[in-house]
């Protein structure tokens, strides 16, 4: 069976008969005074100004200041091609704690402009460090707005000025991103249901701030005592070892562990005889790792949140240090890059709960008070609560939504994501709706947003699938995604170099070749009869999707 993408050409064409007129439309005024005279009486224009890159468009700057609790100024930028609009807007998702005003698109990476979008993006109402959440006990208002305030003023003023800007009463609007852009997803369609179309909703940052607990129960494991740390040549060196015991585990043989569930090794086998060496573990590394695959576990045992997986534990090095502790807690991405980014992520958000000066070291996960503090802390911030799932309110405005996450990321976990689909699906008054307007598709050996040995270009295909489930009401079913610059199909890509710009996610790693991604609770299936060579398994032609 052959599978089909729409391509960035025929996606850019799909509404090109109704929207023919727009494109054909005098040239806008992009002045400063032009702009705001169409923008919503409470929206400030900063500047604007034509530039030709990476395309000729209209670049506009400005701002809104929020107000009970406020006052407080969110910045956003707004990018309008003068030429070959596809009637498309699109809002950029930040990681993190977001903190500045985007230009590109972050996942998938590259500028929107060049697939004919209307393109918005916001600091949040914020500015600094992406990894500092201090701000969340400063302010309020910059609270609100980070959490969830910031980004919907934002989308109403600039749908408002990119109808007016082309005279068009037709706009789809879509937004994708992954982690804290996943999370400002979440927030989009569980508060403000009315504000997209299309949402394509990757890795939300967990469930909620439980990953951050995760991030401190791993960093306790790395100060625990004398030779506990991780480094990053030996989880690579046990990565190896559990890829080549867990590959099979899905009937096919290519390198990558489907699923880490199937997955059953013991990190023990690996202990070493005698000196610490390269090929093994010591007794205090084992111990760190048994204790990262267990997780965080209140006084009851029970999970907090979902631990690290067994499959592609090299993607644990982002989160557990690039050297060894003592490591600053200086919330930068210099920092977070020198030291552990869960632990420095994780230290500025307890610090915004409890103080400056908390070490979260001292966090006692047996203790039920430091726990209900936590949960505590996340209620009155309105950061870090769990995630109600309910999108009732989605559903009857006719928006559609494409959850998705990597199978291996060491941040937020897949079954949460998982777990939030079927909590939404509660959330209706007959669950069977679900199927109606959300699919989740979990990717084989893909870490955090990207990289690990799944595929490059799964988030831009899922752009393009949800372009023709909101335009033309086809529902995404297989979904051909790649690895391979040679064979990735980037949405965003400059068409004369095929380059992307903005926060690229490092490539996964692996020969080229294709994956075929199914909707829950399909799983991807090889046809032994096609031959276990790799030709054969780079093939999508060879696989198919069947439940489990």
């Amino acid at each position: 069976m052959k599978y089909t993408r729409i391509t960035s050409c025929l996606a850019a064409t799909i509404v090109a008969a109704a929207l023919g007129s727009a494109n054909s439309l005098a040239e806008p005024d992009c002045t400063a005074a032009a702009i705001q005279k169409i923008a919503p009486g409470d929206t400030v224009i900063d500047s604007a100004e034509g530039l030709a890159q990476p395309v000729s468009h209209c670049r506009i700057d400005g701002h809104i200041i929020t107000r009970n609790p406020g006052p407080n100024r969110v910045n956003f930028r707004l990018q309008l091609p003068d030429k070959n609009w596809s009637g498309r807007y699109y809002f950029i998702g930040l990681g993190g704690s977001a903190g500045y005003v985007p230009t590109d698109s972050q996942i998938p990476a590259g500028n929107p402009l060049l697939a004919g979008f209307a393109v918005a993006g916001t600091d949040t109402g914020r500015q600094g460090s992406s990894g500092d959440w201090n701000f969340l006990r400063e302010s309020e208002a910059k609270a609100l707005d980070h959490n969830h305030r910031g980004a919907h003023v934002t989308a109403v003023a600039t749908q408002a000025i990119t109808r007016a800007y082309y005279d068009s009463d037709q706009l789809y609007r879509y937004t994708s991103g992954c982690s804290g852009g996943g999370r400002m997803s979440v927030q989009a369609i569980e508060k403000y249901p009315g504000d997209y179309d299309g949402v394509i909703l990757g890795a939300p940052g967990g469930r909620s701030s439980g990953s951050m607990l995760k991030f401190i129960h791993a960093a306790q494991q790395m100060y625990r005592e004398p030779g506990a740390w991780l480094s990053p040549a030996k989880l690579a060196m046990v990565d190896k070892q559990v890829t080549a015991a867990c590959d099979g585990t899905d009937g096919v043989l290519d390198a990558v562990v489907a699923d880490h569930r199937l997955c059953d090794f013991d990190v023990a086998s690996l202990k070493c005889p005698a000196d610490d060496k390269a090929d093994c573990l010591t007794e205090p590394e084992i111990k760190s790792i048994k204790a990262i695959l267990d997780g965080p576990r209140g006084p009851d045992g029970k999970l907090i949140a979902q631990p690290m997986q067994i499959t592609n534990m090299t993607m644990w090095s982002q989160f557990l240090g690039q050297t060894p502790p003592p490591w600053s807690t200086e919330p930068t991405r210099e920092n977070a890059m020198r030291a552990s980014a869960g632990f420095t992520m994780a230290t500025s958000l307890a610090h915004a709960y409890f103080g400056p000066d908390y070490d979260v070291l001292d966090f006692d996960f047996d203790n039920p008070e430091d726990l209900k503090r936590w949960w505590a802390a996340a209620e009155r911030t309105g950061f870090g609560a769990p995630y109600s799932a309910n999108l009732k309110g989605f559903y009857e405005t006719g928006g559609k939504v494409i959850l998705w996450n990597g199978r291996s990321d060491s941040c937020c976990g897949d079954l949460e994501l998982e777990e939030y689909y079927h909590d939404a699906g509660r959330s209706l008054d007959e669950p069977e709706k679900l199927e109606e307007f959300v699919r989740l598709y979990q990717i084989p050996g893909m870490g955090h947003c990207g990289s690990g040995t799944g595929p490059l270009d799964a988030p831009d295909q899922f752009i393009r699938e949800m372009i023709d489930w909101v335009e033309n009401e086809t529902p995404p079913g297989p979904v051909v995604a790649h690895r391979g610059t040679e064979r990735a199909d980037l949405i965003f890509a400059d068409p004369d170099t095929g380059q992307v710009s903005g926060v690229v996610i490092p490539p996964p790693m692996g020969p080229a070749r294709d994956f075929l991604l199914c909707s829950y609770p399909e799983i991807p299936v090889f046809n032994p009869t096609a031959g276990n060579t790799g030709q054969a398994v780079a093939d999508a032609d060879n696989w198919h999707c069947r439940a489990p």
